[in-house]
């Protein structure tokens, strides 16, 4: 059962529950709980993304890059010779993933695989011209998306999200 009560008196930091509170709030006990949705932070979680992404594909068309892609484009973009390894662990896919992937946006002219001398089985990445273009264009999209997913939310709280979930993110 969740110990915090969702609705924080300042709207942002959940607050913990007074020891009962679940319970009267319910008016059933614990043990009769069946419910796995009640107080669920990935329940949640997962109905944000699946609202996140509709207004993703609404604003950018339905033939847009996934968002895996455009974030990896990003990646490889801002991080000029990533190597495939490393563009796999910043996405946390595994390596056969993350080749379909770059293949993808090799194949749209975004990005192109360059020879490392020293290392035959590995190669670093870097974005195209029409790639850098690309991104330009999502990330003008991009900020208009991310005013459409946070309108409900003040400049504060969606620091405060983004806080969060970085840590629910987290490894350790």
């Amino acid at each position: 059962m969740n110990t915090y009560n969702p609705a924080a008196p300042d709207g942002d930091l959940p607050q913990p529950l007074v020891p009962g509170e679940g319970q009267a709030r319910t008016g059933r006990a614990a043990e009769d709980d069946i419910d796995l949705l009640r107080d669920s932070l990935a329940y949640e979680i997962k109905k944000a993304q699946v609202r996140s992404y509709e207004v993703l594909f609404g604003l950018f068309g339905a033939d847009a890059l996934s968002p895996g892609r455009m974030t990896a484009l990003c990646i490889i973009g801002n991080q000029p010779g990533i190597n495939q390894s490393a563009l796999a662990d910043a996405l946390r896919v595994n390596r056969a993933s993350v080749v379909k992937v770059i293949d993808a946006l090799q194949s749209l002219g975004y990005v192109e695989r360059q020879s490392i001398p020293d290392d035959r089985r590995s190669y670093a990445l870097a974005v195209t011209p029409r790639g850098r273009e690309e991104l330009r264009r999502l990330t003008a999209l991009s900020r208009r998306y991310e005013d459409m997913i946070a309108a409900q939310l003040t400049g504060r709280e969606r620091k405060t999200l983004i806080r969060l979930l970085a840590k629910v993110a987290a490894d350790k």
